[in-house]
């Protein structure tokens, strides 16, 4: 009776054992392993086989579907390595050479943003994108964030991902609370596999065709020296569209210098045709390349009225390439004036229209 009760006892504990979970080298198994194998400083090695062929179905008689062995090209099929059955065929594991990653350049003047608008106070959740050359295929880790300059508030961070055999871009998560709205820029000092530059994004505003922006503002020109801008009295106000700013450049008591500056990262090809009223002048200028941070004459001597007497309005028809065989019409307008005789307040308004 003993025996017939220790042997069923032993029946019972070996059904238990052949359906737990087994460890070999821990006794700390995951949930998720009906298998564990724990070592520092051993492998696990595979069954070794012979195939004759890519469907040999005789060597490893009945192969289960994801069944794993490693062929050693003995046979007929020259195929050394892991293979895995598929059901049809033994097919290759997927393997790579693991790489330092490495690139031969970023392009940094090449970055864009999406959504492409920021918006001051207003939370921002986008990409940046950042074209490089010469990638090498190799995985890449994800960065540490990168908190902007300039237009502050906002923080970009390199995304994991797998460089191109070639040209690609690095995508950066882009998120955060601008101080300011587009297109004040926002710069990030980017350190990437190698490579250090800065990266300037703006946002733009894009004017569908009919609308228009404007501004309107006064200030006093009391102890301004030849060529003070406009925009060192209003920072951040006046208008701007595919990184074309409008602005004045003060002359003196009787003329100001209209102007429009290239604040993108890139440079611009603009061509203009302007006319002033007071004074019937007219100026051509076609296909002009404008380098960041320079700006294009607007006027055909580059003065103009704003006494009281004169205060002429300058119209000026501006076409900017935005892409490649892509082009963009509006109709600058620069009014400046003196309100009083002898005064040294200036009322200046400015509008942009799109007309195409």
């Amino acid at each position: 009776m003993n025996k017939k009760i220790l042997t069923s006892i032993l029946f019972q504990l070996c059904i238990v054992v052949i359906y737990a979970q087994v460890g070999i080298g821990t006794t700390n198994i995951s949930s998720s392993a009906m298998l564990e194998v724990t070592s520092t400083n051993k492998g696990v090695l595979f069954p070794r086989v012979a195939l004759d062929s890519n469907t040999d179905q005789t060597t490893v008689p009945n192969p289960a579907v994801g069944l794993t062995v490693y062929n050693t090209a003995a046979g007929n099929f020259k195929i050394e390595g892991y293979l895995t059955w598929d059901g049809s065929v033994w097919v290759r594991l997927a393997s790579e050479e693991i790489l330092a990653p490495g690139i031969s350049g970023i392009q940094c003047t090449g970055a864009t943003i999406n959504p492409t608008t920021f918006n001051a106070g207003v939370p921002y959740d986008g990409i940046m994108e950042i074209p490089y050359i010469g990638g090498n295929g190799a995985s890449y880790p994800a960065g540490s964030p990168i908190p902007s300059t300039g237009n502050t508030g906002l923080t970009a961070t390199l995304q994991a991902g797998v460089l191109q055999q070639g040209n690609g871009v690095l995508r950066y998560t882009l998120s955060g609370t601008p101080l300011l709205d587009s297109p004040a820029t926002a710069y990030f000092n980017i350190d990437v596999l190698g490579n250090t530059c800065t990266v300037g994004v703006s946002g733009s505003l894009e004017l569908s065709i009919g609308s228009f922006i404007t501004f309107s503002g006064v200030f006093n020109t009391t102890g301004l020296a030849n060529g003070v801008l406009l925009s060192s009295q209003f920072p951040t106000q006046l208008p701007i569209i595919d990184g074309l700013k409008m602005d004045l450049a003060y002359y003196d008591a009787t003329f100001y210098s209209p102007r429009i500056y290239n604040v993108s990262t890139q440079n611009q090809l603009i061509s203009l045709q302007t006319f002033a009223t007071e004074v019937n002048e007219n100026r051509t200028a076609l296909n002009q390349t404008v380098t960041p941070g320079s700006f294009l004459q607007v006027d055909v001597n580059n003065i103009v009225y704003w006494t009281t007497v004169y205060a002429e309005v300058i119209t000026s028809n501006v076409q900017v390439q935005v892409a490649a065989g892509e082009w963009r019409w509006y109709e600058m307008k620069w009014w400046a004036m003196q309100t009083a005789v002898g005064s040294t307040s200036r009322t200046v308004f400015l509008s942009v229209a799109r007309k195409a």
